[in-house]
């Protein structure tokens, strides 16, 4: 488990006397060089505008941990018709919920509104399906994101921290805790199991018992995801920079097997072949390089294709047909465990 923050830790000893209300923290910790300044220029259009804007989620998380973040969410009161008219490089998308992106040369700023908390609603046939296109304040929008440590916000002009979850609390202590009913979150979005375990591996944190007790009896209901989101999301434990640790945890917590093959047999050899792998990927990545999942496949597979291989080499009395063979087999074996997409 990580240790918190130095910000945090400095932090938390004038915590009475900075703490102005229930929710609302005078933070003047955050590094703001770390901010995008188009964030922070949209904020300021928002707010001169009369509305209400703050950074939120992720980016928020990174910074209290002096971490720079890869991409910064802005949310406001206001509506998307009002956002975009303010912002001449701006367009809408979104069908259920508009979002705004506001375009700044090669960045872009995702703004969207307030969100109420979402509805089911019974169809005729029996079916149910998501009402989500309401607004709201910024407290229903904070009870609607998935762990406390990514429902802050922060106003890098007033180095205001909104926190109505304790999610500083729970960074602090390097705890991640789901926000509501833990199996009933779950099942509204498996995915959200996969995002916990990246944040356990992306900050060497833990999630606490009662976050991770439906766990086990909601695993399965990750293969109902269509492949391509799912694959996108099970790419992005080893393609952000700590893959390495992403995979103790994936194998930790035994969801590994359930997308990747493994050796019959393991060895000191094989857990070392796929680390030197998996740190060269995080080295690529941490230098701004690209990196192929094809590569990644690569290496992880490569032990089951070597043990098929000497087994077909001799039957086959082929070498290379041997390899090939070995090959086929084992990409048609993952493909059926977990389907693999072209990028």
């Amino acid at each position: 488990m990580s240790s918190a923050p130095p910000i945090l830790k400095a932090f938390f000893k004038k915590f009475k006397k900075t703490k102005k209300s229930n929710f609302e923290i005078d933070f003047k910790k955050i590094d703001i060089s770390l901010i995008s300044l188009h964030a922070i220029k949209t904020i300021e259009v928002l707010e001169d505008n009369g509305f209400e804007a703050y950074l939120v989620g992720g980016a928020v998380r990174d910074l209290l941990f002096g971490i720079k973040p890869k991409d910064f969410d802005v949310v406001t009161n206001a509506t998307p018709d009002q956002i975009h008219h303010l912002f001449r490089r701006s367009r809408m998308i979104g069908r259920r919920f508009q979002l705004v992106h506001v375009i700044y040369g090669r960045e872009v700023i995702e703004v969207s509104t307030y969100r109420s908390q979402q509805k089911l609603i019974a169809q005729a046939d029996g079916s149910v399906i998501k009402d989500d296109n309401h607004f709201g304040t910024i407290e229903e929008d904070a009870m609607r994101r998935d762990f406390t440590i990514n429902a802050m916000f922060y106003s890098p002009t007033h180095h205001k921290l909104v926190d109505f979850h304790d999610g500083l609390k729970d960074l602090k202590h390097g705890i991640i805790r789901i926000i509501g009913d833990a199996e009933k979150r779950y099942r509204e979005d498996p995915i959200r199991i996969l995002r916990a375990f990246r944040v356990c591996a992306k900050l060497n944190m833990s999630l606490n018992s009662t976050s991770r007790s439906p766990i086990k009896k909601i695993i399965p209901l990750l293969h109902e995801i269509p492949h391509s989101r799912l694959f996108d999301e099970v790419i992005k434990f080893f393609l952000t920079g700590h893959a390495l640790n992403s995979y103790k945890v994936l194998c930790d917590e035994k969801i590994y097997s359930q997308f990747f093959l493994s050796p019959k047999t393991e060895s000191k050899e094989i857990n070392l072949f796929i680390s030197n792998g998996l740190k060269n990927t995080d080295l690529r990545i941490n230098q701004d390089k690209s990196c192929n999942p094809s590569f990644l496949f690569s290496f992880l597979l490569w032990h089951q294709v070597v043990q098929l291989w000497d087994q077909y080499k001799i039957e086959l009395k082929h070498s290379i047909a041997g390899l090939n063979q070995a090959i086929d087999e084992v990409i048609e074996k993952q493909i059926k465990l977990f389907p693999i997409h072209k990028r």
